[in-house]
């Protein structure tokens, strides 16, 4: 029996490395500078240092986070390929990231690649139904693809959510032409219109469909009309990867490089705080906030924004007071109370902080950031059956997030209900498409909670069979060393979770196998761990917000 489990485990990590063959990360190339302006290329030297000094340190989304700053430090400038390859490794660490998908589908079609593009937004649409902007790109790429009932059939299901789009509103108009059906698409583009006046392009539609329709007249007045200017979709991901706030997806390819549309000149100050924040440039958010509130300084709004980023930079004495104004302006808007407990937490004051959302969330109950950041709190408090509640909250308002899941099943567990935490992951995962990481849960769960039925554990193996075979991240990699050792299996267990570290390690230097030695030196030892996560995982301890950190003064010029 020892014989055959060596055996399992020498298999096991065959197939790990065959696996993470196919899928792991590597190096970023750095590209040719020589053609940037000296300022560019030195930010740009400065920050990948910065980058490949920190990686070593991070690990899962942190880590992913990293990646795809450097991508979008990249593809600003206009370095493409460095960018995607900087987004797939941000894809490796988080395999079920639709955002990572989208932007490389975006890449792609700015170098002209459209079949590799329409792939990658379609993946990204399994992923992620509610982002209008990942739809468009998949309903234009169909289009583009001839598959026009398809590209209708996204349309369809956008429901609400695309009711304000002008974007969509055209692009339903363009299936009904080509599908025949004429009355609809110029309603459709007459809504279009409505939606968005200035976007002439469109009347060139409109006119392809009352000439169709007979009305030459109509046709000839419409197409007078027409323009260059494209209907706009707001598009905050690409906003703050790109610096493009909108893009013209019925183009088939960007005709702007992405370093032409990477600054936000000639927007108003606070246009471009938002923007400068999108790209974790708070610097440069501050001075644009600063410029705002000469303006208007008894804007409560802008006052809570300065507010957040004066608490990032570590001014705290600035941070509060604005905090404080905003609230004394606006004293029941629920955001300027959020803020101001942002400022407190960054600050070290949790109980403020926690007084603040609770009120914000009693002012307005669909506060996802709110309720993040109060059932955060709870659980640093050992509070975790109100913990329990915000995240079951937050999962209501946002379903589409999984990473909620796991945050409520932590909060479960650790309150002693496990088995309602396998219920509601059992339901969720019926629920929803995007079962990764809601199943790498439910395995975590299963294998660990005393509760566990039979057939709840069976269908944990399974999953963690499917995972492991799809995806052999350090996470899921562990997930299986957890069903292994549930079983009995404790030497497997130890070689699996070998694996995952070996992963951890490649993935992420070192340090990044730490989080992963608690479960080994149980294995070893031939003892179950008694939770799904180690003691100290940020869902079991979620991290208090904390200012950014000092950067390191330059160094002084040598003597002579």
């Amino acid at each position: 029996m020892k014989l055959k489990r060596l055996a399992l485990a020498g298999a096991l990590a065959l197939l790990t490395t065959a696996a993470l063959a196919q899928n792991v990360i590597r190096p970023v190339p750095i590209p040719d500078m020589s053609k940037l302006p000296r300022a560019e290329a030195d930010q740009l030297v400065e920050m990948r240092a910065e980058f490949d000094k920190t990686k070593p340190t991070l690990a899962g989304d942190k880590l992913a986070s990293a990646y795809s700053l450097l991508a979008s430090s990249y593809a600003q400038a206009g370095f493409y390929a460095e960018a995607d390859a900087a987004l797939a490794n941000a894809l490796v660490v988080t395999p079920d990231d639709a955002r990572w998908i989208y932007l490389r589908g975006m890449l792609a079609r700015m170098r002209n690649q459209q079949s590799q593009a329409s792939d990658y937004f379609e993946q990204a649409l399994r992923l992620d139904r509610k982002y209008l902007p990942i739809r468009i790109a998949a309903i234009e790429s169909r289009l583009a693809s001839g598959d026009v009932d398809s590209a209708r059939q996204a349309a369809d299901q956008a429901g609400a959510d695309g009711k304000d789009s002008a974007v969509l509103a055209s692009l339903r108009g363009r299936i009904a032409l080509r599908q025949g059906r004429q009355a609809e698409a110029l309603s459709a583009i007459n809504e279009a219109l409505r939606l968005d006046p200035g976007a002439n392009q469109l009347y060139a539609v409109q006119a392809d469909i009352l000439a169709a329709q007979g009305n030459k007249a109509a046709a000839d007045a419409a197409r007078a009309k027409a323009g260059p200017v494209a209907a706009r979709q707001l598009d905050t991901l690409l906003a703050g990867f790109l610096g493009a706030r909108s893009i013209d997806l019925t183009q088939p390819a960007a005709a702007t490089p992405a370093a032409a549309a990477a600054t936000p000149s000639n927007d108003d100050p606070l246009t471009q705080a938002r923007f400068f924040i999108g790209v974790q440039q708070y610097d440069s958010a501050r001075t644009a906030l600063d410029q705002a509130l000469k303006s208007a300084p008894n804007n409560a709004g802008l006052l809570g924004l300065s507010a957040r980023v004066e608490a990032l930079l570590g001014n705290r004495s600035l941070a509060s007071t604005r905090a404080n104004e905003a609230v004394r302006l606006a004293p029941n808007d629920p955001s300027a109370l959020v803020s101001r407990g942002v400022v407190a937490e960054t600050g070290g004051d949790e109980a403020a902080a926690q007084a603040d959302y609770e009120k914000a969330i009693g002012l307005d109950g669909k506060l996802t950031e709110a309720r993040l950041l109060l059932g955060n709190r709870y659980m640093r408090l050992g509070r975790y059956a109100p913990a329990t509640e915000q995240y079951r909250q937050l999962v209501k308002l946002d379903a589409n997030v999984p990473e909620h899941y796991g945050r409520l099943a932590a909060a479960q567990f650790a309150d002693g209900r496990c088995t309602d935490a396998l219920r509601d992951l059992e339901t969720a995962m019926q629920a929803s498409q995007r079962h990764g990481y809601l199943a790498q849960v439910y395995v975590r769960v299963a294998a660990t909670c005393r509760g566990t039925t039979e057939a709840q554990r069976k269908s944990a193996i399974d999953y963690a069979r499917r995972l492991y075979s799809e995806r052999s991240t350090p996470q899921i990699i562990e997930a299986a060393a957890l069903t292994e050792a549930a079983g009995g299996n404790f030497t497997v267990a130890q070689e699996v979770q070998g694996s995952a570290m070996f992963a951890a390690v490649r993935d992420g230097g070192n340090e990044a196998a730490e989080p992963f030695r608690e479960f080994f030196k149980k294995f070893e030892a031939k003892q179950m761990p008694d939770r799904p996560w180690p003691a100290d995982s940020n869902l079991f301890k979620p991290a208090r917000l904390q200012p950014l950190p000092a950067r390191p003064a330059p160094a002084a010029a040598p003597a002579r």
